[in-house]
């Protein structure tokens, strides 16, 4: 009897849940933290680049080695939150549940947002300042994906290391939702062993 070629718990559609996870000033890990909802495409980029010894005539390969390897996580976040825009930066001081100092016409007061011109005071914020740090921070990343709604069976990736490409844009549009484009790069876990160092691909059977 003929069994089907088509493995239908392979083939899935639909994005799934990010977080970021953060490392103290000594590199150890904390915690994971969930971004939010993410949107559009969540893209695991991976590009291994190859460099080939010719000889003989014709030259022919006679062998192939990589040269250098590279991963690349692209995403859209929905969420604008002082926490998200400081993991999505790779730098920056967040401070929570303050009063902002006055802004620099010397008041703690700004246009309440609609065609009113009044002022009005900010109460307790949370915020984030950026400018003046030359390095980029390190974060993890763990992406999570159902196959299917009637297993629940997940698919995860885990990248042990990241940081942000530095390039950061925050549109504020009128007839669409506001979300914003995040890419980092995976960057190596040297107490890894050989082979393992980059991310890690989990299918739950």
């Amino acid at each position: 009897m003929a069994t089907e070629r088509v493995q239908r718990e392979f083939i899935t559609v639909g994005i799934g849940i990010l977080e970021f996870g953060n490392y103290n000033t000594a590199g150890v890990f904390q915690g994971y933290d969930d971004v939010g909802p993410i949107k559009g495409t969540f893209g695991l980029n991976i590009t291994r680049e190859v460099r080939d010894f010719e000889s003989g005539r014709p030259q022919v390969i006679l062998k192939r080695e990589v040269i250098r390897e590279r991963v690349e996580i692209a995403f859209r976040m929905a969420e604008m939150r002082v926490a998200n825009l400081k993991m999505a930066a790779g730098g920056g001081i967040v401070t929570s549940s303050i009063v902002p100092a006055n802004f620099l016409d010397g008041s703690n007061a700004a246009p309440e947002g609609g065609f009113s011109s009044s002022v009005v005071g900010v109460g307790l914020a949370d915020t984030f300042e950026l400018g003046g740090q030359c390095t980029l921070d390190e974060i993890a990343l763990r992406f999570t994906h159902i196959k299917a709604c009637n297993t629940g069976k997940r698919q995860i990736i885990e990248v042990y290391k990241a940081q942000a490409t530095g390039v950061l844009n925050m549109p504020f549009q009128e007839d669409d939702w506001n979300a914003f484009d995040v890419t980092f790069l995976a960057i190596a876990d040297t107490t890894r062993a050989v082979g393992k160092q980059l991310f890690r691909f989990v299918d739950e059977r």
